[in-house]
């Protein structure tokens, strides 16, 4: 579904996200509250994630009753578009339940990482899967949880009976530590509950942002234009310094001088998606990727062992070759200097 939407459409879902959470909460809270809930254990720690759980299933189980089903979820395009009549209401009421939960999941992730933030998981290569521009939490190392039907989708199953696993009150807690480094996997003391304080919004009309979905625009037209056409200039290319054996293991690849590469890619026009300049110590972060202003290409940084070890290159739908053959020529320039390649997969590895 992802894939369908443009760049600047697939940020709008992020904003849009961004800007549901305090009102999601609030009605998470409210359920939570009514049900004698264990609102004051949520303190956003992971273990809160057990009591979260085992209270959440309880609701499932239920129906999601006196959840609202006149406020529209994220997903209610889809929704219209696909849920039989009779299950319209239920999947409202379990939509918007969902996207609380998400949003719990993600104060529980800030707590351990208050640098986390949301951005779009951008699939490698140029074959575009479901998931391509998902809208992800990226911990301040750079790795994506894929949390936006997470609870969603072990919520269905679980109301079918098909997720066995789900009946343990641990079920959630282990599906976002496997996605955390092993090292915050510590202990967190008792806090007061996070979850209250957004009672405070009860009442308080959202804004047009978080009212309509955008993701309608996959719906209200009649053939959704495709993300990223494939017959865009350029070629996937790799910018390394070192033997072959680099592209199975970067280890090989000599570390790029971070200044030097930062220098050339902000030279070159190619910044982050909000168009802020790339610093040199974000070039150490594996996955960062850089874009130029007119959608020529995308940049990805390949960083093992706190070094970074190649750039990765790829067109990105838009631009002209013009502008493709200045990013290349300036990326191979670079190379030169290093004493490293830029090169594609059908020119073969240069060995040094």
């Amino acid at each position: 579904m992802y894939e369908d939407l443009t760049r600047e459409q697939a940020w709008d879902v992020v904003r849009h996200i961004e800007a549901r959470a305090p009102y999601r909460l609030c009605l998470l809270a409210e359920r939570m509250r009514d049900t004698d809930g264990p609102l004051d254990q949520m303190d956003a720690s992971l273990e809160s994630l057990v009591p979260m759980w085992e209270w959440f299933t309880t609701l499932a189980m239920a129906g999601y009753p006196d959840v609202p089903t006149d406020v529209p979820p994220t997903d209610e395009p889809r929704i219209v578009a696909h849920a039989r009549p009779e299950y319209v209401d239920l999947a409202r009421r379990r939509a918007l339940m969902c996207e609380g939960l998400t949003h719990y999941i993600e104060l529980v992730v800030r707590r351990i990482d208050p640098r986390s933030r949301w951005d779009l998981w951008l699939q490698k290569g140029r074959i575009r899967m479901a998931q391509h521009q998902e809208p992800v939490l990226r911990l301040s190392d750079g790795t994506p949880i894929h949390v936006i039907y997470l609870p969603g989708g072990m919520a269905r199953r679980y109301e079918k009976g098909e997720l066995h696993a789900g009946r343990d009150p641990l079920a959630l807690r282990k599906n976002i530590t496997e996605d955390l480094p092993s090292s915050w996997r510590r202990d967190q003391d008792p806090q007061p509950s996070v979850l209250a304080p957004y009672l405070a919004y009860a009442g308080q009309t959202p804004p047009a942002l978080v009212t309509s979905s955008p993701l309608a625009v996959l719906f209200d037209a009649p053939t959704p234009a495709p993300a990223e056409p494939f017959d865009d200039v350029g070629v996937e290319l790799l910018l390394a310094v070192g033997p072959a054996a680099g592209l199975d293991d970067p280890r090989h690849f000599a570390p790029l001088s971070v200044d030097t590469v930062a220098a050339v890619l902000t030279e070159l026009d190619l910044a982050h998606e909000d168009g802020r300049p790339v610093r040199p110590r974000e070039l150490l972060e594996d996955g960062t990727q850089l874009f130029a202003a007119d959608g020529t290409a995308m940049v990805e940084t390949i960083a093992t062992d706190g070094a970074l070890r190649a750039l990765s290159v790829e067109p990105a739908g838009g631009g002209t070759a013009a502008s493709w053959a200045r990013i290349e020529d300036g990326l191979r320039r670079l190379a030169e200097s290093l004493g490293g390649h830029l090169a594609s997969d059908s020119e073969g590895w240069p060995e040094p």
